[in-house]
């Protein structure tokens, strides 16, 4: 008989320890979709504890609940996958893709998942098992096994565990995370299942987002087996250590079904209850929505923005941005998943403005970042090009780039 109530011990990588360290329980009542989360007495009392969630559950000994999300809080939802881990974890331990709940997929991850959180039966230790990342040179390995299991060929088990490496990660784009002279980046693939080949128009428009004066981490566009990978270095790692990270999905503490209501000011505003260095902060989330929105890139959703701990939190590097292909239109109308300001998440001058005092700026300010932006993207398509994109790939993406004619 199934357990009505699923109970994990939730760990945590801290300064100063070798090892993750129990911080609280997690119980979820399965059939009505409730959960609670409690610090432990010991975790609390720690010099250097943290909460896992600053604003949502912050260090204090009351027992927290939730009802969204199938009882599952949202930091604790950081560190489960997305259809690309599920699809190839659903195929390694033989059951339908889709079958799993949520919560099962608990004592599936690895510590290759984002940030700093694993999981254990007793407080004792965490049983979240660890994945040695894959060297550049077995990634031409990782793509042809990619590209079988995007074809839904059956794989046997060696293979399939090669594959499994990456299942952790977030994300709907084939990945895995690889070993660059002793430091962890995640490499992103092409999908034969997508009309457009993304690795190359994702370097280029990381490389746009940098000269736009946005903090990325490190990249590189490699060739492997003659296809372009991306890769990004990991900034939630740190000499072999997990940091903490919370996605903005987390802060906004909504349910999936809610996603609609997630919004940059209303993040601007959460932010100033715990980030160390707010006003900066502010300063580029506002360039970021900027960025997002001249060069169209519409999958701007709560997950894809997070906050890092480093010695106090703050906006972690920008990640997965990647303009959307469209046909040229009549009207210059298109929204991003997040709300930007008094018209909702309608992509428009008027409407970037218009909250810009939630980001710590004026309006002259504002604009001078916007202009900043504007100028970095100029020549989009030498940097496309130079990135190895396509003629075909870079007319996919031309409107989004142009869309606002420089103006």
């Amino acid at each position: 008989m199934i357990s009505r109530v699923f109970e994990r011990v939730v760990f945590i990588e801290l300064p100063g320890e070798e090892r993750p360290v129990p911080a609280g329980l997690f119980t979820l009542d399965v059939v009505l979709g409730v959960g609670t989360f409690q610090y432990g007495r010991r975790y609390a009392e720690r010099p250097q504890a943290i909460a896992i969630d600053p604003v949502n559950l912050p260090l204090t000994d009351r027992e927290y609940v939730t009802r969204k999300n199938d009882g599952i809080f949202g930091i604790l939802r950081d560190v489960l996958p997305d259809s690309w881990g599920r699809y190839v974890m659903a195929k390694h331990i033989g059951v339908p893709f889709g079958t799993h709940k949520d919560y099962e997929f608990i004592d599936l991850i690895s510590s290759n998942a984002v940030g700093a959180i694993s999981f254990g039966m007793t407080p004792e230790k965490s049983t979240t098992p660890s994945e040695k990342s894959v060297s550049l040179a077995d990634l031409a390995d990782v793509a042809k096994v990619i590209d079988q299991a995007v074809e839904d060929q059956e794989l046997p088990p060696e293979v399939l565990a090669l594959l499994r490496q990456g299942t952790s990660l977030g994300g709907a784009q084939p990945k895995c995370t690889v070993m660059i002279d002793t430091e962890e980046w995640i490499a992103k693939f092409e999908s034969s299942k997508t009309a457009v080949k993304y690795p190359g128009i994702e370097y280029a428009t990381m490389t746009l987002a940098k000269r736009a004066g946005i903090r990325v981490p490190e990249i590189r566009l490699e060739s492997v087996a003659g296809r372009a990978v991306y890769l990004i270095k990991r900034f939630d790692r740190a000499h072999g250590r997990r940091l903490p990270f919370m996605s903005t999905f987390a802060l906004s503490n909504l349910d999936i079904d809610e996603l609609e209501r997630g919004s940059y000011p209303e993040i601007a505003t959460q932010m100033r209850k715990f980030v160390s260095h707010v006003s900066d902060d502010h300063h580029e989330l506002f360039r970021r929505m900027a960025f997002n929105m001249l060069v169209r890139n519409e999958d701007d959703h709560l997950r894809n923005h997070g906050f890092i701990y480093k010695e106090g939190w703050r906006l972690s590097p920008a990640y997965d941005i990647v303009p959307m292909p469209s046909r040229r239109k009549a009207k210059n109308e298109f929204h991003l998943a997040l709300n930007i300001g008094n018209q909702g998440s309608a992509a428009n001058m008027t409407n970037l403005l218009s909250q810009c005092a939630r980001f710590s700026l004026s309006q002259g300010q504002a604009l001078e970042i916007v202009g900043q932006v504007k100028e970095a993207t100029r020549d989009w398509e030498a940097e496309l090009l130079s990135a190895g994109v396509s003629k075909n790939d870079r007319e996919a993406v031309r409107w989004s780039f142009e869309w606002h004619g420089g103006a």
